[in-house]
């Protein structure tokens, strides 16, 4: 049995986090889902987004689910709580799937996940603020390795790397380092500056399969992709360290659709999928559940339809129990002559 924290947040966090568990539990029974509590209405009892004893007792789980959290820009001493995650979980590494799932695709976006200018490092005083951009070595080469490690595993022959290193020269280092390990691990790297690079992005965006960037600019970049995805609301992530992940829809928590029952739930259900597959608990079942699923056009209103998520979410669970699943080792299963599941193995736990 699994233990996996969960940590639902606030706004549509809660409906999503609990549409995930949902289908994930018509997968499989070998999850124990343990709840946190963390957030801004934590931090206004208590001070802090997440209290210490729970910190601890995340870190000893198999993994994380998060659904989604306000974060006000108002509050004095308020740190974001997916960012207080990330670093106290030593998640280094943001990977985020941009899937057409009408067909069949996906663009791969790794993204530091811990530094640039999301590291909190900054100097202030009462004419000028300082947000220091850390770029390390031993970040910039965790990331490099991960981006081609899963371009090795998807049997793709090049990463696009994104940077401003013709501007930073802390790209200018990071550069050398992605360049230096590609070359080592037979990988091509197609360079890309970033500004020019949001152009091709929305022009031709599935020319690129993995794209690899720091923290700030995979952030914007992934948003932007969303596009692609015809709405960010069916897009998960994983947040990767070397003891624990974390999986969450990549949305806000849009509190003016909260408690209508109309939010989409794919992306908390496809970020369920990457936490099963990191498990090892086929995680592949949901992904194609939903890809039929979409296909049939009962969609909630961000995608054009007029379907609640209690809809979606029945509609996911009976394509799982359709589906016919051969007693075969599930990492060898093809459909259509592409492999179906949709995680590296060198990501699970």
């Amino acid at each position: 049995m699994y233990r996996v924290a969960v940590i639902k947040g606030d706004g549509i966090g809660i409906e999503v986090t609990n549409a995930a568990m949902e289908v994930m539990r018509a997968v499989t029974d070998k999850i124990d889902f343990v709840e946190f509590e963390g957030g801004i209405e934590l931090f206004k009892k208590f001070g802090v987004p997440i209290r210490e004893r729970d910190l601890e007792e995340i870190k000893k789980m198999d993994a994380v689910l998060f659904g989604a959290t306000s974060t006000p820009f108002n509050v004095p001493n308020y740190k974001s709580l997916i960012l207080t995650l990330r670093k106290e979980l030593n998640l280094y590494a943001n990977l985020r799937i941009i899937p057409d799932l009408w067909r069949d695709r996906e663009i791969y976006i790794v993204r530091e996940n811990s530094e640039g200018l999301y590291s909190g490092e900054y100097e202030a005083n009462n004419s000028r603020v300082v947000d220091f951009r850390v770029i390390t070595r031993e970040g910039a080469e965790k990331i490099a390795r991960f981006a081609i490690e899963l371009a090795k595993d998807r049997n793709f022959k090049e990463i696009t790397f994104v940077h401003k290193a013709n501007v930073l020269r802390g790209d200018r280092f990071f550069r050398k380092i992605v360049l230096s390990l590609a070359e080592r691990e037979g990988i091509k790297v197609n360079e890309k500056i970033v500004d020019s690079f949001t152009i091709e992005l929305v022009r031709k965006p599935w020319q690129h399969k993995v794209i690899l960037s720091e923290n700030l600019f995979g952030d914007i970049l992934s948003d932007l992709a969303s596009i692609h995805a015809k709405s960010i609301g069916v897009i998960p992530s994983g947040n990767y360290g070397e003891e624990i992940a974390l999986f969450e829809p990549i949305h806000g928590s849009a509190p003016d659709i909260a408690g209508k029952g109309i939010v989409n739930p794919i992306g908390a259900v496809l970020s369920g999928a990457m936490l099963l597959d990191y498990l090892g608990l086929d995680g592949w079942i949901i992904w194609n559940a939903v890809k039929n699923y979409v296909k049939k056009g009962n969609l909630t209103p961000d995608l054009g339809g007029n379907a609640m998520t209690v809809d979606v979410v029945n509609g996911i669970i009976s394509e799982i129990d359709d589906q016919e699943i051969d007693p075969i080792e599930w990492d060898e299963l093809w459909v259509d002559e592409i492999r179906i599941n949709t995680i590296p193995t060198l990501f699970r736990k």
